[in-house]
């Protein structure tokens, strides 16, 4: 994806349902390149086009998400991926920078094995060659495309890694890193537990929202991936209790 596509998303991400003409005046490019990135960015799941205007997806739809705040993603996302060498097997969980982590992984690394519970993940990725993409079965979740449950549980159980990259939709001192799907949040400590070092990639503005429900304990993060405008309060409490903070 070229930056003209990320001022695009970000401008359709701010400004909602947007005219192909107001893209092209505010790009400066012509009405012509503009349907062409609405048909690359269409294909690709992140919005949709109808005629003669741009729209976000359902804002349910993990698409929706990917959309949102994506110059932020990408930017934690190309950071988080030199955690990873060339050769290694990684687990990427469900969710949308997660899935952006991915495509900088398999763009810039070779010979990678990754393991996910994510069907958009796996289709996000999957024209890009030299890298082998395994998909755990389980029950989808049709909105996040995330694949949970005893299936998925069971399968994991078979692979130990040395590094898990989640991310979450809250956070707290006491409870850690916070979600709101049960069943997914299940799944999810099942494949932690797989994995020597977890690290959370996560938007700074999750760290103003508690959560519902705990997944993963302080304790167990090795390192959290996030941009520069995280509370430096909470980065200094992060860093205080041993975890590696690295800011895009």
């Amino acid at each position: 994806m070229n930056p003209r596509q990320t001022n695009l998303i970000a401008y359709v991400s701010e400004h909602g349902k947007t005219e192909v003409s107001v893209l092209a005046e505010h790009l400066n490019i012509s009405k012509v390149t503009i349907r062409k990135d609405l048909e690359y960015l269409s294909e690709k799941g992140i919005l949709k086009r109808t005629r003669g205007f741009a729209v976000l997806n359902d804002p349910g739809d993990i698409n929706y998400r990917l959309a949102f705040h994506y110059e932020e993603k990408l930017r934690i996302a190309k950071l988080a991926a030199s955690c990873v060498e060339d050769g290694e097997t990684v687990i990427i969980e469900s969710g949308s920078t997660c899935a952006i982590f991915a495509e900088e992984l398999v763009k810039t690394k070779e010979n990678l094995t990754i393991v996910t519970n994510c069907m958009h993940i796996a289709t996000y990725i999957k024209d890009y060659p030299n890298h082998n993409i395994i998909v755990l079965g389980g029950n989808l979740q049709p909105k996040t495309q995330a694949l949970v449950g005893p299936i998925t549980k069971a399968a994991i159980q078979t692979i130990s890694v040395d590094k898990i990259f989640v991310g979450a939709d809250g956070y707290s001192r006491n409870q850690g890193f916070t979600g709101t799907d049960l069943m997914r949040l299940d799944t999810l400590r099942t494949m932690i537990a797989s994995a020597k070092k977890t690290y959370v990639l996560v938007e700074s503005e999750k760290f103003d929202k508690a959560g519902t429900v705990s997944f993963l304990p302080l304790d167990s993060v090795y390192e959290v991936v996030t941009d520069d405008q995280i509370p430096t309060e909470e980065a200094e409490y992060l860093e205080s209790v041993g975890i590696i903070l690295s800011k895009a």
